[in-house]
């Protein structure tokens, strides 16, 4: 019966011995898992940020734009209305 206990006992360590191990590397690798996942929602988050300042710069670019096109269109039309009254 002790032969038992004795082979018991020591399958019961290793098997501790094992579980700890892989324990530590789940850990390790949910650990690394974890910073990418971090580092992949920064980037994420400073694109985002980048997309928005650049679609608001376009925005604003293009409503400038057509402001002064449609300014010069109907600026250059009142300038010769004028012209054409003082001739």
């Amino acid at each position: 019966m002790a032969a038992v206990n004795d082979e018991f006992a020591e399958f019961a360590r290793g098997f501790r011995e094992r579980t700890a191990a892989r324990l530590l590397e789940f850990e390790k690798a949910m650990a690394q898992a974890q910073d990418q996942l971090e580092k992949s929602a920064e980037k994420a988050t400073a694109r985002a940020k980048m997309n928005t300042r650049q679609a608001a710069s376009a925005s604003e670019s293009r409503q400038h734009s057509a402001f002064l096109t449609h300014g010069k269109r109907r600026g250059s039309g009142q300038i010769k209305s004028v012209l054409r009254r003082n001739q």
